[in-house]
């Protein structure tokens, strides 16, 4: 039975490699993305050698299609994305800059609907993989999109991250409905991520299992997102806060 396919648009600081690490364990083939070229240095170190790497911008129709592309050169086919987009430098709307700001939307949301019909229009070119059972209901991709915490709550200082983060989810709602009857899944995981906790000392204070999700961890919830054991998951929010949505206050 062929293999299913997945690409990585954008590797973070350290998500993207875990992500990579822990589908190759699954069988996948996997192609990983990113358009800085030292962080595709760090990341040949960090991935198995079965990865296949690609550079290039991952927010244009060009780019995106030209990392779609590089997939099926490599493997054949294309079956889930795991998009992470990047995060933007702590900012408010005192420092507000339209060109700035224009550039940050640019390689957020309007790369996450980009993402999507480039995602869609080679699923549609494609034949399905093999299932494996007859009552495993059918998917045809999958999409996730692994977004800070502030798509959902966010604090003074964090303007332009908060609100590309938040029109990214926007996109997985809306993309979500759309995109459900071609088979397509698409999903959000919302974590407190590693630098979080490294940045921020007070962040145990706020959560109550005192810590940000591993990259690991996030990894594993990116992986059943993408089993066909979560098929009938589709527009929803994984979080993986340690409990903090569900706090009211600030932990002694």
């Amino acid at each position: 039975m062929a293999s299913p396919v997945t690409a990585i648009l954008g590797l973070g600081r350290e998500v993207g490699d875990a992500v990579a690490r822990r589908f190759h364990e699954l069988g996948h083939n996997v192609l990983a993305a990113d358009a800085s070229g030292d962080r595709m240095l760090t990341a040949q170190n960090a991935m198995p050698e079965k990865v296949l790497l690609h550079l290039g911008d991952l927010h244009t129709k060009l780019g995106l299609r030209n990392a779609v592309a590089a997939a099926v050169e490599g493997f054949g086919r294309i079956d889930n994305l795991i998009v992470i987009p990047s995060i933007d430098d702590p900012d408010s709307i005192h420092d507000f800059q339209q060109d700035k700001f224009d550039k940050a939307l640019a390689r957020t949301v309007r790369g996450a609907a980009q993402s999507l019909k480039v995602f869609a229009e080679r699923i549609a070119d494609q034949a399905d993989l093999p299932t494996s059972g007859a009552e495993r209901i059918r998917q045809r991709g999958t999409v996730t999109f692994v977004l800070s915490y502030s798509a959902l709550a966010t604090m003074p200082g964090r303007f332009t991250e908060s609100v590309t983060q938040a029109g990214v989810l926007g996109v997985v709602r809306a993309g979500s409905l759309d995109l459900a009857e071609a088979g397509i899944r698409v999903n959000a995981i919302v974590a407190i991520r590693p630098r979080e906790e490294k940045m921020e000392s007070w962040t145990s204070k706020r959560t109550p299992l005192g810590r940000a999700a591993l990259a690991d961890e996030i990894a594993d919830a990116a992986a059943f997102l993408a089993s066909p054991e979560a098929a009938i998951i589709t527009g929803e929010v994984m979080r993986l806060d340690g409990g903090r949505s569900g706090l009211a206050g600030i932990l002694d």
